[in-house]
């Protein structure tokens, strides 16, 4: 039997972000006959620590917190931990955690692979609200051709991505997917009312005040509407106050940060994200997977997966007519919205499988292996 390759994944901790949790399921596709796969984080371990450990991967703590600018002044000791494995390839998967990627690919004769899940090449004054520290992550990105392969998940990314001085032979692109060969509750939509969810962090990104706004217009012409928030973030008080003045207690319904984002997609009608930003949300091949239609702002990759009309409707960010247009349309025509999500559905299982990505990902792998 030939070696396994050694692929060790870089992430800033094992708390359930996107870009984490697009990993784990991935690691449950990928050919452990092939490859052998560890992952390094900072952080005492987080909410992901027990499901990557039971499917037998290495977990290797590279600092005692989660990685931060802070780390980078500790960056000989991470990235001898890093050279401690002798990884054949080094996949990073965030803006921070690609420095140490970089580094370590400058101390060692490994491949290095930037897996795109983050905004840190798209320039600052194209993201509203964006934290002043994403000039820092503008900066930085300056050193990312510097790597091996770059996988970009959404149309949006190619071009900032040629802009760094990326050889077009350099880019892949891959999307994000979501696992198929999973247990999952039959979707029936809400018992009680047409049922709007969202998820996501309580943050200015995702313009949850935008979204009560909204959602206030469409209960004065569907009274028994309802509005699920599933996440938790620095805002939710301050949005929470927001409901209480609209007076939507009745209406709006806080669940904080969950696991169970399945059970919770089947008991509603349509998923609703109305953010300033995105690249390609895993939330809403969730929403499809499970049937649902979408709205969703026309940001990013969105439109790589929503079809504007077909599986939902794309709006205007920051555009509240906009979006409490699309969330008045399908709550008034809940066939329409059923139709919509098993397009969707389909879209899905044709377009954003996780057994179709993991093996472009190992094509990815193959390819660096072999220059």
């Amino acid at each position: 039997m030939s070696k396994k390759q050694k692929v060790l994944h870089l992430l800033t901790s094992l708390n359930a972000g996107g870009a984490e949790t697009n990993l784990l399921a991935l690691l449950n596709h990928f050919d452990r006959d092939k490859f052998e796969h560890a992952v390094a984080f900072g952080g005492g371990g987080g909410a992901l620590e027990k499901e990557l450990s039971a499917l037998g991967v290495e977990l290797i703590q590279l600092s005692p917190r989660p990685l931060g600018m802070r780390s980078v002044m500790s960056n000989r000791a991470i990235v001898s931990k890093i050279k401690d494995y002798a990884p054949d390839i080094i996949h990073s998967h965030l803006d921070l955690v690609n420095i140490f990627g970089l580094l370590a690919k400058k101390k060692t004769a490994c491949k290095l692979i930037l897996h795109f899940h983050g905004l840190g090449m798209v320039p600052h004054h194209l993201l509203p609200n964006r934290p002043f520290k994403h000039r820092l992550w503008n900066l930085i990105a300056k050193f990312y051709k510097y790597c091996d392969k770059a996988l970009a998940i959404c149309n949006f990314q190619l071009p900032f991505l040629k802009d760094l001085g990326f050889d077009q032979q350099q880019i892949v692109m891959v999307p994000n997917g979501i696992s198929l060969n999973v247990a999952l509750p039959e979707t029936t939509g809400s018992t009680e009312g047409y049922s709007f969810v969202n998820v996501g962090r309580f943050q200015p990104q995702k313009d949850h005040k935008m979204l009560i706004d909204a959602f206030s217009e469409v209960v004065k012409q569907v009274p028994d509407s309802r509005l699920l928030l599933v996440g938790d973030g620095p805002l939710r008080a301050e949005i929470e106050a927001q409901v209480h003045t609209l007076e939507l207690d009745n209406n709006v319904e806080f669940l904080g940060v969950r696991r169970d984002i399945p059970d919770i997609l089947a008991v509603n009608d349509c998923f609703v994200l109305g953010s300033r930003w995105e690249l390609h949300p895993i939330t809403i091949l969730e929403a499809m997977r499970a049937g649902l239609p979408v709205i969703a702002s026309d940001v990013g990759g969105v439109a790589d997966t929503v079809v504007d009309g077909k599986t939902g409707y794309l709006t205007e960010a920051e555009n509240l007519q906009s979006l409490t247009d699309a969330m008045l349309k399908l709550a008034k025509d809940r066939d329409m919205g059923r139709r919509m999500g098993s397009l969707g559905r389909d879209r899905v299982k044709e377009s954003f499988n996780n057994e179709k990505v993991a093996m472009q990902i190992e094509q990815v792998y193959d390819s660096v292996l072999k220059n």
